[in-house]
């Protein structure tokens, strides 16, 4: 009953507070609610309510990509590409874009999402290994006026999705890569 009484003096001594003090016809109309304990409590509950974002899935975010920018024509590997050019054994993955340009683009946007966070590493190893070939002097004198998004090019990860783009785009890609990873 003491607690009560002692919260309803509280509210009351609050709502006069903010008529008195004239912060205009909202904060009468708020009253407690915004006193800083209120606004505490109501910020962690809203916080506690709301859900985090779900990261979408590696074609989702393709997807999104294909949509905001222009990419040359595209070849995307099935599970037998992947594991017979790369190594990469799709059975690792719960979901995957593999996504490369023809012989004369060295444009690739390669998402993976790993199954198991042990196998993260062996496949690390294997998309560094594609860009490595990429890489090769060979490739660069094969493709020299790609060889600068090529070395600019690095994989990249970001909990339990890996990612390598090259393109002239990259950063707005990788952008996009990031946004949908994060739920947006």
């Amino acid at each position: 009953m003491k607690k009560t009484l002692k919260l309803a003096t509280t509210l009351a001594a609050a709502s006069m507070l903010f008529g008195l003090a004239g912060c205009g016809e909202a904060a009468q109309q708020q009253g407690a609610a915004a006193t800083p304990a209120a606004t505490a409590a109501a910020t962690q509950a809203a916080e506690q309510s709301t859900p985090a974002a779900e990261a979408l899935k590696p074609t989702e975010i393709y997807a999104k990509i294909k949509s905001a920018y222009t990419l040359p024509e595209m070849y995307e590997a099935d599970a037998d590409w992947l594991m017979n050019y790369y190594g990469i054994d799709a059975a690792m993955l719960s979901d995957y874009v593999f996504a490369e340009a023809d012989e004369v683009h060295a444009d690739r946007v390669i998402i993976l999402k790993v199954a198991d966070e042990a196998n993260i590493p062996v496949v690390e190893e294997k998309l560094n290994a594609v860009l490595a070939q990429l890489s090769s002097p060979e490739m660069l004198s094969y493709l020299p006026e790609q060889a600068d998004i090529i070395k600019a090019a690095a994989v990249k990860k970001q909990g339990d999705t890996l990612y390598l783009v090259i393109s002239a785009d990259a950063a707005g890609i990788e952008g996009v890569i990031t946004d949908g990873l994060a739920g947006k």
